[in-house]
């Protein structure tokens, strides 16, 4: 029971990203109790992974989100998960949290909108699970903006962050005709979400607060604001005061150091009318 109060409380005080991760393992949990596992993949149906049929997708159209959070054997899981954690910390070194959260779902959902319009146009049948085309745009993202940030990787030492980025699209596109060719095209197409999502930032454009909420302004805080004019009056006759009170200290500091004839016309009679 400790070991699942501590998952708990983890669960909690961590993040977005860590929460995500949760999720995830949680989901392959469940996925390991309902579904067999047949030569090393767990064989997910048409309503839960994203099928390259679009009559399937319209028929079950949650799996455009779903699809993102399945995982087809344990390394799939493993390693997508642990590129979560570092990307996401990453992430958060140049973005929020709402931005992360509009990059890793705009990710999975356009790219599962290219996997399946690859489907139709190129009669590809397959079905797709998993969180790299999410992950893969966070990644990009950060590639994007930060171009020049530097990653030190274990054996290698240290490489630009686009350097890596090159690389992994460089995977992806050389192995697009392969077995795996919607996961590749998963892949790229939540790469160019995270593309887009770092140029648009750099030009200003932050396409994450299109779901920022106003909150309402508070009534009750404006009816305390106008009942008492009484602190706002203070507020500003204690400003003045401070204020005149430093205008004659530096007359004065002036006088000390350079006399009395070198004050001007003004600063004499200001002195004149404070001393009254």
């Amino acid at each position: 029971m400790s070991i699942l109060n501590e998952i708990k409380q983890q669960y909690k005080t961590g993040d977005v990203s860590q929460k995500l991760i949760f999720i995830n393992i949680l989901v392959f949990i469940v996925s390991a109790l309902c579904f067999s596992f047949v030569s090393n993949q767990f064989q997910y149906p048409n309503w839960l992974a994203l099928s390259s049929n679009y009559k399937d997708v319209l028929w079950f159209p949650w799996t455009l989100i779903t699809y993102g959070f399945l995982h087809s054997e344990p390394i799939h899981l493993l390693f997508n998960l642990i590129f979560l954690y570092y990307i996401s910390t990453l992430f958060y070194t140049f973005f929020t949290t709402r931005q992360f959260l509009i990059v890793y779902f705009f990710g999975s959902f356009f790219a599962g909108l290219i996997f399946v319009g690859y489907g139709y146009f190129f009669n590809y049948s397959n079905l797709i699970v998993g969180a790299s085309a999410s992950i893969m745009a966070l990644f990009i993202s950060v590639a994007t903006y930060a171009p020049n940030y530097s990653l030190r990787l274990p054996l290698i030492g240290y490489l630009k962050i686009w350097h890596i980025a090159v690389f992994y699209i460089f995977i992806d596109v050389a192995q697009l005709l392969t077995e795996n060719t919607g996961g590749h095209i998963a892949h790229l197409s939540g790469s160019v979400v995270g593309f887009v999502f770092a140029v648009l930032i750099k030009k200003g454009i932050d396409i994450s607060a299109i779901f920022t909420i106003k909150k309402k302004k508070n009534s009750t805080f404006k009816k305390i604001y106008k009942n008492k004019p009484v602190k706002k009056y203070q507020s500003v006759r204690v400003s003045d005061v401070n204020f005149k009170q430093r205008q004659i200290d530096e007359i004065l500091e002036k006088i000390s150091k350079s006399g009395y004839e070198s004050l001007t016309k003004e600063e004499k009679e200001f002195l004149f009318a404070a001393n009254k």
